[in-house]
């Protein structure tokens, strides 16, 4: 939390009318954006340990049993860290790693069609980014949408992104 009060701070340091200089918005976009990441990654360390809980038991008898607790499928709210990357697209529309950190908390949301857009945008201003390709092919095969979904694994690949190889092994070769 100290980290995030730390960027509340800086954000509105940059919009302070004294402070403001002709960077300042490029400071508040990287802060808002840093601010959205950190809230996601929060987010994912809180889920991580909820699927881990051990739950320890007594019998009739006395004895102690743990297991670990079954796992439950659970949504979380990303819609702080969305909101944030979001402003900082408004004052910086044309960063491609935006569009990019935004497409995957849209799917971290369950929203893979709005992270097929994001990823598009993503791609539109940087056509090389293989990162991009890679996601967006892994949601288009989620989506049922193989084929497409296979292309962008194999642009991936191309670029450097070296596990779209062994995903396209799993869902693209034709002798499935």
């Amino acid at each position: 939390n100290n980290a995030l009060e730390w960027f509340d701070k800086a954000i509105k340091a940059a919009d302070n009318e004294e402070s403001k200089d002709k960077y300042s918005r490029y400071y508040k976009a990287f802060y808002l954006m840093n601010r959205g990441v950190l809230k996601a990654e929060m987010i994912d360390f809180i889920a991580s340990l909820e699927g881990n809980v051990q739950t320890l038991s007594m019998d009739t008898e006395g004895t102690t049993r743990a297991r670990v607790s079954d796992r439950v499928a659970r949504s979380y709210d990303y819609s702080e860290a969305i909101a944030d990357i979001k402003a900082a697209l408004d004052i910086l529309p044309d960063i491609p790693y935006l569009y990019f950190d935004l497409g995957n908390l849209h799917c971290l949301s369950s929203d893979m069609v709005s992270a097929i857009e994001d990823y598009d945008m993503a791609l539109k201003l940087y056509p090389e980014m293989g990162e991009a390709h890679f996601n967006r092919g892994l949601v288009l095969i989620y989506l049922k949408d193989k084929e497409k979904g296979c292309i962008d694994l194999s642009r991936a690949g191309e670029l450097g992104i070296g596990d779209a190889y062994s995903v396209i092994s799993k869902y693209c070769d034709d002798n499935e």
